[in-house]
């Protein structure tokens, strides 16, 4: 159709939005949602029943940048809540004390931490960092929270910081927050001043080359749920940035979907469970901005240090990294579709860094051996169950400890007993992925899945798995699946039983920020 192609490509080179990552269609809808509203103020722009418009409207695009921005506000559409993915902020509130206590006794002692939040959206994401800090113990002058957004209407909101009901989603006993922090205006709450005034708004882009400048650079940066609506370019154009305004040591807190696209491209995880957070050695300056809004060089920070990985999962991730039998590929974009998780992974062709894998689409799971279908169980007393749980516990500790042997002797004593237990296999699968041997972790994660399709951690594992080897739609297939899934009790997932491996509550799907 004439010239949609062409906005399209604007909006990719202006914000990095890839139009296949919204659907079929998607742009074409913003664009006759703005041809509507043109059309009701402008007398003199056709109707819309009859031949759209395009060439017209591409024109007025190339000629105003007032209608691209109104364009970019009818695309983005903002999915936010308070405390989104909380294990983030349990996260960051443990990194806060280990580098408050890190700095003690330096020359930095005294340095307020910098955080931001890009695309910050409605306010919720660092209106709840603020909250964070503020119940870490830090008070005002110990920290600062910059917020950035390309959508005007978004920040309007956040700097209001009135928020109706949909933006506190949880249950009660997670809902505290909303007593110290908020006060009740008829059916909505306002932020409380002291949260209000501790946040700076800003509108731009990312890709902006003068972000840096403006902003200086940071000790932790959210950027969650966004690498998922760009193309694999635009992934490393967007990390590029990110690691341009990054301090040496920064934490990057990145969405659920997004931790396969970040250890492609170099970062490394912290190790903080269901945090998706990482980190990066650069860049070489750190940028502090003048309260004249300058930035000015301040020197270059102790070189960041991380630790060697001990745990099953700082393993892994390392693996993914470093290994040169990976090709080390972000998917590509396609629009989500549901589908049957994957079999395991044929051997691959070649030798080397070049050797390439057959990507596999279709192939059903193999179940265990000897394994019962879903919701066929066998006869397992309390006793059992108990000893099983136990089990599990050690194992988890066990393999996060890199003691590989035990975590693997504890979960075949699981297996011997309970032939159906999910949590055993990804726990199996864990440790053949921390170990290099991709081929059998995907048969235990696939195992684990067969056993209990909304195994969460199974899910983001198999989908990194084969994002790396090359099949980014069976990647995406698994995330978005991983995205409408949350285990029961998460926190606890050492603790599952057969009887608990298929009470599943749904997540929240993501949605443009």
């Amino acid at each position: 159709m004439s010239h949609v192609r062409d906005i399209e490509r604007l909006l990719y080179d202006t914000m990095g939005l890839d139009a296949e990552t919204l659907g079929a269609n998607a742009i074409e809808r913003a664009i006759r949602v703005r041809l509507a509203a043109l059309s009701a103020a402008s007398p003199d722009m056709p109707d819309m029943h009859d031949a759209p418009p395009y060439t017209r409207y591409w024109q007025r695009l190339q000629q105003s940048p007032q209608e691209l921005q109104a364009l970019i506000e009818a695309v983005v559409v903002p999915e936010t809540w308070f405390f989104r993915h909380r294990d983030a902020f349990t996260a960051l509130t443990q990194m806060v004390h280990d580098e408050r206590e890190s700095r003690r006794g330096t020359a930095r002692e005294g340095q307020a931490l910098r955080l931001l939040s890009l695309p910050c959206s409605t306010g919720e994401e660092p209106y709840s960092m603020a909250m964070t800090m503020f119940d870490a113990g830090l008070g005002a002058n110990d920290f600062t929270i910059d917020a950035l957004d390309i959508s005007e209407r978004a920040l309007t909101v956040a700097r209001e910081g009135l928020y109706g009901r949909n933006s506190f989603r949880g249950p009660p006993g997670t809902m505290l927050f909303r007593d110290r922090y908020f006060t009740p205006e008829d059916e909505s709450f306002r932020v409380i001043s002291a949260l209000r005034t501790q946040v700076r708004w800003h509108s731009g882009n990312l890709f902006d080359p003068s972000l840096v400048d403006r902003l200086g650079t940071f000790d932790y940066v959210f950027f969650r749920n966004v690498l998922i609506y760009f193309d694999r370019d635009g992934q490393r154009r967007a990390i590029a940035a990110l690691e341009q305004l990054m301090r040496m040591g920064a934490t990057l807190f990145a969405g659920p979907a997004e931790g396969g696209t970040l250890t492609s491209n170099g970062l490394a995880p912290t190790g903080h469970v269901q945090a998706f957070s990482f980190r990066v050695a650069g860049p070489v300056r750190d940028v502090q901005t003048s309260a004249a809004g300058l930035s000015r060089p301040t020197g270059t920070l102790d070189a960041f240090r991380p630790t060697p990985p001990v745990s099953a999962l700082d393993a892994v991730t390392q693996h993914r990294v470093t290994s040169p039998h990976v090709s080390h590929v972000v998917p590509t974009p396609s629009p989500f579709s549901s589908a049957q998780a994957q079999a395991p992974l044929p051997t691959s062709t070649g030798a080397g860094p070049s050797r390439t894998f057959a990507p596999l689409t279709s192939t059903p799971i193999t179940p265990p051996p000897e394994s019962p279908r879903p919701g066929v169980f066998q006869h397992i007393d309390a006793t059992e169950k108990t000893d099983i749980a136990v089990q599990l516990t050690q194992a988890q500790t066990a393999a996060d400890a890199g003691d590989f042997v035990r975590a693997v002797a504890l979960c075949r004593a699981v297996l011997a007993v309970d032939r159906a237990n999910a949590q055993a296999e990804y726990l199996l699968g864990l440790v053949e992925d921390a170990r290099g041997d991709a081929q059998g972790a995907l048969i235990h994660y696939r195992r684990a899945l067969y056993l209990e399709p909304g195994h969460y951690e199974a899910l983001v594992h198999c989908a990194a798995l084969l994002d790396a080897r090359g099949d980014a739609t069976g990647a995406r297939r698994l995330l978005e699946r991983a995205e409408r899934t949350e285990p029961t009790q998460r926190a606890s997932t050492t603790s599952r039983t057969t009887t608990q491996s298929h009470d599943q509550t749904h997540r929240h799907g993501n949605r443009h920020r």
